[in-house]
């Protein structure tokens, strides 16, 4: 679960404030790289100004630091109000396939099931994932703003990214200049992004089938077995004597009352040894951050 929440969290933070991985989403590094060298000094200057208008250094912690960790915490809360059933018919399996009354139930609801801190463990990652995060964004921010600078050099003469500019001087422009990429983190904007989120899970079972459809002229996926590396997992699970279902193996109660008390045991010391761990990191951190501040 843990695991889970940082994918996604960091998912979401980087896929909400990259603007240059979107921008070159439509060429190759190698066809980047060879423009990048043919752009013209004066565009490049241009464009240089252009970006010191539309994401200034800062940017990055301006738009993550204070708002993303409510507006993520949002994000996970509203994916945890979304029924298993939704969730499963997602993955292509039917609700009726599903345990008696687990299909109406929340993500949420099945996690706090397993985990009684769900709601405050995933709380405390979101607040220390974005924290890493922001220190991660903003060590790329120069980056950034030179794959930016090239890609609005390539894209707009010096006429046009002059006139650009002459736009953001003024004080309208400087306005919208100033909170062009804030409206990406916007409360509003992250809602509306949210309330795609049913849609596209209802969609998502049909999609499948196309995929499955559109795939099946290839052969079936497989995984090294013990003696044939190219063995199918139907092969493998026969040819180690495993049950039909794959899963039987992963069941609590099918393991011994020792390896289930040692592995609940070690859960535990996990959970809270990570919880220090952070507490830690944080203290650490902030401590540097105060001394540094005072030139100590």
């Amino acid at each position: 679960m843990k695991k889970f929440i940082a994918i996604t969290v960091s998912s979401m933070a980087f896929a909400v404030s990259n603007p240059a991985a979107a921008q070159e989403a439509d060429g190759t590094t190698e066809a980047v790289a060879t423009e990048t060298a043919a752009i013209d000094p004066a565009r490049l200057s241009a464009a240089k100004s252009t970006v010191d208008y539309l994401f200034p250094l800062g940017t990055y912690e301006r738009m993550m630091k204070g708002t993303m960790d409510q507006m993520m915490d949002q994000m996970m809360m509203s994916m945890g109000n979304m029924r298993m059933g939704d969730l499963a018919g997602a993955g292509g399996m039917a609700r009726g396939d599903m345990p008696e009354g687990m299909g109406e139930k929340t993500l949420a609801e099945m996690a706090t099931e397993m985990d009684p801190h769900y709601e405050e463990r995933t709380k405390i990652s979101t607040k220390v994932i974005m924290d890493e995060m922001v220190n991660l964004m903003i060590g790329m921010e120069p980056a950034v703003r030179e794959a930016l600078t090239n890609i609005y050099a390539r894209k707009f003469t010096v006429g046009q990214l002059n006139e650009m500019n002459g736009f953001f001087a003024t004080d309208t422009g400087s306005a919208f200049a100033r909170d062009y990429m804030m409206v990406f983190v916007d409360p509003e904007m992250m809602q509306s992004m949210m309330s795609m989120v049913p849609e596209m899970m209802q969609a998502m079972p049909d999609i499948m089938k196309k995929v499955e459809k559109a795939t099946a002229h290839l052969p079936p996926v497989k995984i090294p077995g013990a003696n044939d590396p190219f063995a199918s997992v139907e092969e493998v699970m026969d040819e180690e004597g495993n049950s039909d279902d794959a899963t039987d193996w992963e069941d609590p109660d099918n393991w011994s009352p020792e390896d289930r008390e040692l592995v609940n045991k070690l859960s535990v010391d996990s959970d809270t040894a990570f919880e220090k761990y952070y507490e830690a990191l944080e203290k650490a951190q902030k401590n540097a951050k105060a001394k540094m501040a005072n030139g100590k």
